[in-house]
Order: structure tokens, then sequence, then C-alpha cells
């Protein structure tokens, strides 16, 4: 049977573009939200969830860290994509008529300096890059813009007024695959753990000591508030290096003396970096 992947957007989206990558027979499914694409895998209407979760550029997506600190799933896979943003109008639109620029938060980072250009524009955070294009072309409206993909431009059957607006050349997004099953889409060699630590001097030091005597190089660590409890952080790091299950969990049994919560959010095969 073909894997059902759930994405968040719609057709045309950069997520949409990436589960294409990852699962080339599967069937996508887009839903509105990152929980609701999450809960897709958790409910069984999905067999995977793709959500990016860093931008080479714009840096953390930090609603998929928080869904990866509050639910059950596992990471079995990453990708790496390219993103090429375009501003995208109806047809007749002129980018000198351009009020208003939709797009995803993380699109609008990435196209600060294009956008710093546009004093008079009011730009308007939303959903998806996708769903926003889908938005501007059923409005009509030829002041209204959506900074999305080529995809979106031919999917909704607009115009594009600025080509290539993001501001780094290499702008690329990392996504990760969630599964209900620790499953690795294929050899693993890298993992991801999420872990508190001990209110104690050195306590973070020593986790990463832990695993880097154990021959794992960490290769992003990132913090992140707890939601139910003021000014306590949990850490989720990324490690590279041998991944079999008896070497990973002699690492983590010699951390947990110096953290509160410690879990092993998947191990995997490390996506190749874009040329």
């Amino acid at each position: 049977m073909r894997p059902v992947i759930a994405f968040p957007g719609t057709a045309g989206s950069f997520s949409h573009a990436a589960a294409l990558t990852a699962f080339p027979e599967g069937d996508c499914a887009g839903y509105a939200t990152f929980p609701e694409a999450a809960q897709a895998v958790l409910d069984s209407q999905a067999d995977y969830a793709l959500l990016p979760i860093e931008n080479s550029s714009a840096g953390a997506v930090l609603a998929t860290y928080a869904l990866l600190e509050k639910l059950p799933l596992h990471i079995v896979g990453e990708v790496m994509k390219p993103v090429r943003h375009q501003l995208l109008g109806v047809p007749g639109a002129t980018l000198s008529g351009i009020r208003r620029i939709d797009s995803h938060p993380q699109a609008i980072a990435q196209c600060d300096e294009f956008l710093q250009g546009m004093p008079d524009v009011r730009i308007v955070p939303s959903g998806n890059t996708a769903i926003s294009a889908r938005e501007v072309a059923a409005s009509g409206d030829a002041t209204r813009a959506a900074i999305a993909s080529l995809e979106a431009a031919e999917e909704y059957g607009l115009t594009v007024l600025a080509r290539d607006i993001q501001t780094s050349g290499a702008n690329t997004t990392r996504f990760v695959v969630l599964s209900k099953h620790p499953v690795p889409l294929g050899t693993p060699d890298k993992a991801s753990i999420i872990f508190t630590v001990n209110n104690e001097i050195g306590a973070l030091a020593k986790v990463l000591t832990t695993f880097a005597e154990h021959g794992l190089n960490m290769s992003r660590i990132e913090s992140r508030p707890m939601p139910e409890t003021t000014f306590v952080y949990f850490f989720c790091a990324d490690f590279e290096g041998e991944m079999d299950a008896a070497h990973l969990s002699r690492a983590m049994e010699q951390a947990r003396p110096h953290v509160g919560e410690l879990r092993l959010l998947g191990v995997y095969p490390r996506a190749k970096r874009p040329s």
C-alpha cells in the first residue's frame, strides 16, 4: 500500500514539495496547521507527518519543536529542500500597486531584505505560504500579494511579480518525518533527543560531555521554554555518529543523573545537503 504523508498547507507549499521528495510514491494530504498534520498520524489517518524544523537563514521552526516536546511521535527521517520565494499577485497586478503581502512568518523572515524595500506595504503573517497564495487568488485583489513558490503560482493561476526574493541564495529548510513507530527510513547515522537538566552547576555541560565521550558529535542544540512551567527550559539536541541501540542506550544511561526528563526522539538517516 502507498504510504499517506500528512503535511502542513496545501498543494504548492514547500512542505508539499518536500513530502514528494521524501516519498515520491506516497499519497500526500495537506492539513491547515502543524498540529493537525501531526494529529493525523496519531489518529492513523496518515502513516507519516512531514514538518519543517529549521531554516538555514531564519532558524528554528518553533511550532515543530513544541509538538516534539508534547506528542508521542518519533523522528524517522529528514529531508533538506532549497527554498526559493516568489512574490505572487493576481493577473494584472503590478509590484508598485501592492499594498498587502501575506505569508508564513518563516517566509517573511527569509525575505526580510526585499520587504525592507517596500515600507508602505502591510505584511500579514499567515499559516502557510501556499494557503496565502490560494487566498490571494480567490480575492481577485490586485493590491494583495503572497510570498510563495513557483508551484503555488502555477497551482492558483498567479503572476510572479518578483522572483527569488529570499535574502540568502543558499536558503534551505530541513524537514523531519514523524511516525508513531520508531522505524527509521534507512540506515540511521543521526539521533535526536529531548531533555531537561537538573538545577545544578554544569548540568548541561555534563550531559553533552557524556555523549561526546561515546563518540557522538552534537550537530545542533535548541532550547525552548516549557509551556506549563515558568522559566524552565527543555533542550532538543541532534547527534551524529554510531547509532546502534546499545551504544546510544549506554550514552543516555550515563547522562541520566544530570537530567530530569530524557527521551529519544528518534534515530534516522541524515539528509544530504543540497549541492
